[in-house]
């Protein structure tokens, strides 16, 4: 597989545009653990386009700010991918590449990490309008792990 050098290929198809300014975060409040992850709740996040069959996929080109709440108890073999813009053959054959949900239930089960919420959390990941969000997705997000007692997030990136 040609593996594309993304920046390079973004400046190149749109040599007309001044370059796309990356995010890049200085202002994120180091947040120190407050107590064993062996007791903590932990939350699944992740960026890859993940839903349930009975959910509407994302819109991939549409820079869509939504998420799906995925309840932990889902079988893996009900979930779906809409994200075009990485390669999935292999979380197709196995979504805990991208969605570790199994994992998660295994972790839990062996007391490595305290509880699962009921609800897990996914997005799509490039999403260019940084303002909306910042300002509108995330916050949505946060005030859902916050209902649901999360302690800890583990986000896994696609």
């Amino acid at each position: 597989m040609k593996y594309l050098k993304y920046v390079d290929v973004t400046r190149a198809m749109f040599p007309d545009q001044p370059p796309y300014q990356w995010t890049e975060n200085v202002s994120a409040p180091w947040t120190p653990i407050t107590k064993p992850l062996s007791e903590s709740r932990v939350a699944l996040i992740s960026s890859g386009g993940i839903y349930r069959k009975d959910q509407p996929p994302f819109k991939p080109d549409k820079n869509d700010l939504t998420f799906r709440e995925i309840p932990a108890d889902t079988d893996a073999g009900d979930l779906r991918i809409s994200h075009d813009y990485y390669e999935h053959s292999d979380a197709e054959k196995d979504v805990n590449c991208v969605f570790p949900i199994e994992r998660m239930r295994e972790l839990a089960a062996d007391g490595f990490i305290g509880s699962l919420p009921e609800i897990h959390f996914t997005f799509m990941g490039r999403i260019f309008r940084k303002t909306q969000l910042l300002n509108e997705m995330i916050p949505g997000l946060i005030a859902r792990l916050k209902a649901l007692g999360v302690d800890l997030a583990f986000l896994v990136p696609a």
